[in-house]
């Protein structure tokens, strides 16, 4: 169903339609895994502090009241509402309004005169479980950019005593000094970094059958003095003192929020895992948690250790920041910024956002002290991408139905990538899209953030990696969403890290999606490469599956007592992908159906199989004379797992030696 929260607040009375996304075009945002949260940051609302309502013109401009309450002046800059509408009543208000915008959640206790009561969670922890050119240069330790990126270096297990020192205390008090005007014009680079590596020469081939090839690491030190045109944008890292030559850059969402118990080889084991598949960095979700400094201490402390560099930075939640705190953002920011492993484009530091639409970032920056290339998630207008505060725009959309939480019978499509890069282009700006391997979530009332829907995502992670290949010469930056939200199980980092569960635990844990880390490097190499087709260089077989058939019946002991809006989208199927660089033949043995058997060619190619109650088995034989099978850890029931409905899915990989 559709949720409309209202927010009584000085007498006035205010609603925030589930419906206002799909009306208008613009995003809805879906809760993420930090939704123990609620209760901990709750902020009491102040009705004298409501200066004014905004109307629905300018709440649909602002782009945050689909979601976040501006908790400074103004509170839900929503649509008026008679007086008869039913109120959310608790005593003390949290003004994280994403689950009012979402649909399909299991309803909470319900009193008398209507009022959604809601609940709190304690978290627990898991112990082990210009202007359209598009080309940049980027100067990193990396010394060959587009090989297997296998890291072979040690970990650290802790940081530095000066990166902590404070970590357990306030954020320091930093002096905020005016920066230069953000300038727009022409960039030169000339880096003298010594030693420095080159890349080498990159040739490509345009047959699926066999691979490109990749020129090798020249070694020796030398100058780069980097000829290139004037409106595009360059990356500049200090990781240490060697550079390399990369044209594109890939990164993977991370939510600090969940992970307060981590240690430095913790960050390290991720760094390293992320790194060998191609990934060149994380964007670190972080919120107001009162561990957001220690952690990232530790992550850059941490990712100095990782051979060839690490590339990191903020990107700012404002399910939990107000769009009015420039100051504790840029305090936070000042702290990162000259770190070692910052991201920095155009000798600026990189720093993004989850929504926050309206925040100053030019004011921000002067705080800082120097120019920041921020490229938040903000709605794809013209007004924000001519904003002169932003370097960019990254959006949220990786999932069909995502923009008003709607599933849809439909595959992915690049539509919201082409209105992003409608308002980016022509404002010489860039685009940093999203990528994404699957969306199912399954709240129930046990908890006050209660959500229950999945996206189509069965095809999702080829579907999408296809479309980001198709657009690889528009697109400098990639987002993966993400590496460890497993609330929406959407993760492609392990699940048996040190975490905060918040529930996800129940549909999340022993389902690994790893495998789908394998199935992208093909695709990182070619996008890396420039390329419009998947580098094979490993002769590899992916699968994924769900863990249970959908006729399976569980209302009786569901957590939401029905399955997820959406299910019935999806098909009782086992998904085979085969990465090889001149084909071979795939058998697979799915529970008690009939061995299915297929000839596969060369490149990258999608096999579905009807999926049936029992083991699930593969068989991968190449034409160049490998040969390797195995069997998925998880079995497939027609029964419910441990009880509730259960849409996530696991993945498993088998690679031949030839």
């Amino acid at each position: 169903m559709h949720l409309s929260t209202t927010l009584t607040l000085g007498g006035l009375l205010f609603v925030l339609p589930a419906t206002l996304g799909a009306a208008t075009g613009i995003d809805a945002h879906p809760r993420r895994s930090r939704h123990v949260r609620h209760g901990q940051y709750a902020r009491d609302v102040d009705s004298s502090s409501v200066a004014s309502v905004i109307g629905a013109v300018n709440a649909l401009q602002s782009g945050v009241a689909r979601e976040l309450a501006d908790r400074s002046d103004k509170v839900g800059q929503a649509l008026y509402v008679d007086g008869g509408a039913a109120a959310i009543t608790t005593s003390t208000e949290t003004v994280y309004v994403t689950q009012t915008v979402t649909q399909a959640f299991c309803p909470t206790q319900t009193a008398q005169d209507g009022a959604i009561q809601v609940s709190a969670a304690s978290p627990s922890t898991l112990t082990s479980n210009g202007p359209t050119s598009n080309t940049f240069v980027a100067s990193s330790s990396d010394p060959n950019p587009i090989d297997t990126f296998v890291s072979t270096s040690s970990t650290a297990d802790s940081a530095s005593s000066s990166d902590l020192a404070s970590s357990s205390g306030p954020i320091d008090t930093f002096v905020s000094a005016t920066s230069d005007s953000i300038q727009n014009g022409p960039i030169s680079l000339t880096s003298t970094s010594s030693p420095v590596h080159d890349a080498g020469l990159i040739t490509t081939s345009a047959s699926l059958a066999a691979p490109t090839s990749i020129g090798s690491d020249q070694g020796g030190a030398s100058t780069l003095t980097p000829t290139i045109p004037a409106s595009t944008p360059q990356i500049t890292e200090t990781i240490n003192p060697s550079t390399s030559s990369k044209t594109k850059l890939v990164f993977a969402h991370f939510m600090v929020g969940i992970v307060s118990t981590y240690q430095a080889s913790d960050w390290a084991k991720d760094m390293n895992l992320a790194k060998s598949k191609g990934i060149d960095g994380f964007a670190l979700n972080i919120g107001v948690d009162d561990y957001s400094q220690k952690q990232l201490d530790l992550a850059y402390s941490a990712a100095e250790q990782i051979s060839g560099g690490f590339d990191l930075f903020i990107s700012f939640d404002f399910n939990w920041y107000k769009i009015s705190q420039t100051a504790e953002v840029a305090t936070m920011l000042k702290r990162y910024v000259d770190k070692p492993n910052q991201l920095k484009v155009d000798g600026k530091p990189f720093v993004s956002s989850f929504i926050g639409d309206g925040f100053d970032w030019s004011a921000a920056a002067s705080q800082v002290g120097q120019e920041l290339y921020a490229v938040p998630y903000f709605q794809p207008t013209a007004d924000n991408a001519n904003n002169a505060g932003l370097s960019g725009l990254f959006s949220w959309a990786a999932w069909p139905g995502q923009l008003d939480n709607q599933p849809v019978n439909a595959s992915m499509t690049d539509s919201r990538d082409q209105t992003y890069l409608g308002v980016t282009q022509p404002a010489g700006k860039t685009y940093m899209a999203p990528v994404s391997s699957w969306f199912s979530t399954h709240f129930g009332p046990e908890v006050s953030y209660s959500k229950n829907w999945v996206f189509k995502s069965e095809t999702l992670w080829k579907d999408r990696w296809d479309e980001i290949l198709s657009m690889g010469d528009q697109l400098d930056f990639l987002e993966i969403v993400t590496w460890n939200d497993y609330g929406e199980s959407h993760y492609i980092g392990p699940v048996d890290t040190p975490h905060t569960d918040d529930g996800s635990s129940k549909w999340s844990k022993g389902l690994d999606h790893t495998a789908m880390l394998d199935f992208a490097v093909p695709y990182i190499k070619a996008f890396k490469a420039g390329q419009k087709e998947p580098i094979v260089e490993q002769d590899t077989l992916t699968y994924w599956h769900r863990p249970h058939l959908r006729s399976a019946s569980c209302d009786a002991t569901d957590i939401c007592n029905a399955p997820p809006t959406g299910h019935d989208f999806l098909s009782d199927t086992v998904f085979v992908a085969t990465m090889t660089k001149a084909g071979g033949t795939v058998k697979v043995i799915s529970g008690s159906n009939a061995p299915f058997t297929q000839q596969v060619a060369a490149g990258v190619q999608m096999i579905e199989i009807p999926m049936g109650v029992g083991k699930q088995s593969f068989e991968f034989t190449t034409s160049g004379g490998g040969s390797v099978n195995g069997d998925s850890s998880i079995e497939v029931s027609a029964d419910c797992w441990n009880g509730i409905y259960n849409f996530n899915y696991h993945s498993g990989t088998i690679t031949t030696g030839a």
